[in-house]
């Protein structure tokens, strides 16, 4: 979808995109090759050096930061899967909130394997989590975990794409909070932390403090389940949104 968008073109809206995609342009090779006969002149006009510095920006090292700043945020779905590199993000927090703003956990999954950053133990690592992928995936991230992680390190790094799946999910019609989308949705957790929540996690970091053996095991495998299972949400938002869109161009 990336290449098919053409939102980024001064004027042109979700309806505009539309018709561009139904007068036959498929694509930004495609706008700069028929562009000129499809589209409207003034947007072709308008148009024409935006996709040249799109195309440009996409065999560029850097150019992912030029596309993310010109796309709207709400449309970064689109970047996947043409930038693959990838970071599933969550943040427990109930901490002292004057040490690293009372985050207790920050949990990142690249796909294969779960890194975990704990208060007391490398949590200060925590600032390079990012350092390396080219976008990141949460769930309510952009308005919680991200400026969280921010006000804690002063050098917090963040990917150029951020594709928030609250967001995105409640465009599909699936509403609420991410464990209640999970079981809409027919994805599963372990037993031991089927039934948690975000209140129930800081009470296992509080246990945990007192002393308790078992409590922070509990609490990283519930962190582990809330960055894992976004992995096929994102897939499942991404190929509806797709085909909801393009279902459109008839």
């Amino acid at each position: 979808m990336l290449t098919k968008t053409f939102l980024h073109i001064p004027s042109v809206g979700p309806k505009r995109e539309l018709s561009l995609w139904r007068a036959g342009l498929t694509d930004w090779r495609d706008f700069l090759e028929r562009g000129e006969s499809l589209a409207p002149r003034a947007v072709y006009n308008l148009g024409r050096p935006v996709i040249e510095r799109s195309l440009a920006a996409l065999e560029r090292p850097g150019g992912l930061a030029e596309l993310a700043e010109a796309i709207p945020p709400a449309e970064h779905w689109r970047f996947w899967p043409s930038y693959h590199r990838v970071a599933y993000l969550d943040i427990e927090t109930g901490g002292d909130p004057e040490d690293f703003g009372g985050i207790t956990v920050v949990g990142v999954y690249d796909g294969v394997e779960v890194t975990q950053y704990v208060a007391g133990v490398n949590l200060h690592e925590a600032a390079q989590a990012l350092a390396g992928y080219q976008v990141v995936v949460s769930f309510a991230g952009s308005s919680f975990d991200v400026p969280v992680l921010r006000s804690a390190f002063a050098n917090f790094i963040v990917p150029p794409v951020h594709i928030d799946l609250r967001w995105v999910l409640r465009r599909l019609g699936y509403k609420g909070g991410l464990k209640r989308i999970e079981k809409r949705l027919g994805i599963g957790r372990p037993e031991q932390v089927g039934d948690m929540n975000g209140y129930m996690a800081v009470m296992l970091w509080q246990d945990h403090l007192a002393g308790d053996p078992d409590a922070l095991t509990t609490l990283l495998q519930y962190n582990a389940c809330d960055i894992v299972n976004l992995e096929p949400l994102l897939n499942l938002a991404v190929e509806k949104l797709r085909d909801q869109l393009l279902g459109r161009v008839g």
